[in-house]
């Protein structure tokens, strides 16, 4: 009985979308280009995200040491850093081999090196922290602590870039959320009212219905699995277009010197992403559908 009802429902709503075909392709229309938005802001969210991860994985903590501090004390020094369960790795950097690597960095100033009477350099360790206390909270927290450690005269980490990108990329977020939820009830107006066009052609086929004694959810249902299936086409034919534009511009910003998101492999939206994307389209369609017939249905 069940299956049954299924299959009807299902007819009556293919049976409706070819009828009125032009408005469908363009509520389908409507649902495809605000998910295409939706979707390129997550994925500009996800790549931000990803580089701001690879990033902080590859920034260390420099601590430097005081001036003549004696070999066992910089022994005990470096176990006091181990101590700390933020810390993954910690390697000694003595003078010669950090102006070794200045030297390294910067081959074309050798005259400036070579005219050096002493190496003004200090020892450090260099610090590698585990994956997940790189944010800019952790970090100050572990540079505070670093700091009060006997011995060490200086801690220093990327700081400013690192807490100026978060920001930016909090802000990104932000905006991104802001607009994809402006978005998605515009969208939802624009679906209903669209969808109202149909329910107004077939206002005489409502009418002799409910006359047959069939109830406002008989009536309604053929409308709802409408407004699914035109939502999914549209969250497809999104998923399609952006995966093409992905295509053609990925291979495009990795290969321009000027973008940071060279060092980043920019992927597509993840499985689950594009699951959100598809079941999103549906629900865009049905709440579309819902609000239109419910509204023409109470007035009538």
């Amino acid at each position: 009985m069940i299956i049954r009802k299924l299959v009807y429902f299902t007819a009556k709503a293919i049976q409706n979308i070819r009828q009125f075909l032009l408005i469908n392709l363009i509520t389908v229309g409507i649902i495809s280009l605000s998910l295409i938005v939706l979707s390129s802001f997550l994925m500009i969210s996800l790549t931000l995200q990803k580089y701001l991860d690879t990033w902080k994985r590859q920034v260390p903590v420099a601590v430097y040491i005081k001036d003549g501090l004696p070999p066992d004390e910089t022994t005990a020094v470096r176990q006091k850093i181990m101590n700390f369960h933020e810390v993954e790795e910690v390697s000694f950097i003595s003078p010669e081999e950090a102006i070794r690597s200045l030297q390294e960095i910067f081959p074309g100033q050798a005259h400036v090196f070579g005219s050096l009477k002493e190496n003004p350099l200090p020892a450090s360790f260099e610090i590698r922290l585990k994956v997940g206390y790189q944010s800019p909270e952790r970090l100050r927290t572990l540079a505070g602590n670093l700091e009060r450690i006997p011995g060490v005269d200086e801690v220093e980490y990327a700081k400013d870039w690192i807490e100026g990108y978060e920001s930016f990329f909090n802000f990104v977020n932000t905006v991104a959320w802001t607009i994809g939820t402006i978005i998605v009830f515009a969208t939802i107006f624009i679906v209903s009212n669209t969808i109202r066009l149909t329910v107004y052609a077939r206002r005489e086929e409502i009418e002799i219905m409910k006359l047959v004694g069939a109830s406002n959810l008989f009536i309604r249902i053929p409308f709802l699995f409408e407004g699914i299936v035109q939502g999914l086409l549209g969250a497809v034919l999104a998923l399609i277009a952006l995966y093409g534009s992905f295509r053609l511009c990925a291979g495009w910003l990795v290969h321009q010197s000027f973008l940071p998101l060279q060092y980043v492999q920019i992927s597509f939206l993840p499985l689950n992403y594009g699951l959100f994307i598809l079941i999103g389209g549906m629900a865009t369609g049905l709440l579309g559908s819902f609000f239109a017939l419910g509204r023409y249905l109470r007035v009538s």
